[in-house]
């Protein structure tokens, strides 16, 4: 005889009540939403007061172009050397105009301390975000997809935005993806579900339906990367000079970096692994055998 036979027929109703609804709904995990996005933005911290280094392969979508680069992070910044341009090898000029960025990045003080600068303030920017994301947003467990964690967001009316980018963080809805493993952020993807205005719009704004979608993948225990990063915004961005509002990145192959990489060791092994300086225009003959001299 079954467990439901041994149940008087009111019984018998109420257990198969209870058996839908805990099939219907998604099953919780042991945290609330709110502490595993917290659990996971403190390691995401975390790794980033590490500062582990990355070379990559990256491909950019830039104005109906395909740009290949390398990617070499340093304590400074990253250095990036051109590769391809919509599936094909660099032009001469297109070539010359990548050789003329890095032989000023490694001759010009004052180039490598821009990269350095601005390498601190974005730095500092997605930490702040990171400290203040549990807060920004409520949060509504989805269930589990595979081994992670599928959570749905939307702007806590009780947050008081501190800066320009929290207020365009705030605008956001979507939905994130927590490893449950590690606890860590595998997907972030949300949709502008209201206009932005900075300083009553004289420092800009940012129009309804923007998005930004960002993917985080596993790199070795503990350490996990960003292997796309996308943005589609439309606006005036005058207090945000240095971000893109429609950005298409994807990144791969990635391998570890000495932790002590400065700009000066990158810009030698993009010349060691490379035929940089190797093409050149009649103009630039003198310039580049010089340059290949110092490399």
């Amino acid at each position: 005889m079954t467990m439901l036979q041994y149940l008087t027929p009111d019984r018998s109703l109420v257990a198969l009540v209870i058996f839908w609804v805990l099939s219907a709904f998604p099953q919780l995990s042991a945290e609330n939403p709110k502490q595993l996005m917290t659990a996971a933005c403190d390691n995401e911290i975390r790794q980033r007061k590490q500062n582990p280094l990355w070379a990559s392969q990256v491909e950019r979508h830039i104005a109906g172009h395909v740009y290949r680069e390398q990617e070499i992070d340093t304590i400074d910044g990253a250095v990036h050397r051109l590769l391809s341009v919509d599936g094909h090898a660099p032009s001469p000029s297109e070539l010359k105009q990548d050789n003329d960025r890095l032989l000023d990045l490694r001759e010009n003080s004052k180039a490598r301390l821009t990269l350095k600068k601005n390498r601190e303030a974005e730095e500092k920017k997605v930490d702040d975000l990171l400290h203040v994301i549990p807060d920004v947003f409520l949060f509504e467990d989805q269930g589990k997809q595979g081994g992670l964690e599928r959570l749905t967001f939307v702007p806590n009316p009780a947050y008081k935005p501190a800066t320009y980018e929290e207020l365009a963080l705030h605008a956001l809805s979507g939905v994130v993806l927590v490893d449950l493993t590690e606890k860590r952020l595998a997907r972030f993807s949300g949709t502008l579900t209201q206009p932005v205005s900075f300083g009553h719009g004289l420092l800009g704004h940012l129009n309804k339906g923007g998005m930004i979608d960002v993917n985080r993948v596993r790199l070795s225990p503990g350490l996990w990367g960003t292997n796309l990063f996308r943005t589609d915004f439309d606006g005036r961005f005058a207090i945000f000079k240095n971000i893109s509002n429609h950005l298409d990145e994807t990144r791969s192959d990635f391998e570890p970096v000495p932790p002590d990489t400065d700009i000066q060791r990158a810009l030698e092994k993009i010349a060691h692994k490379s035929a940089i300086f190797s093409q050149k225009t009649q103009g630039d003959i003198e310039r580049s055998h010089e340059s290949e001299k110092v490399f």
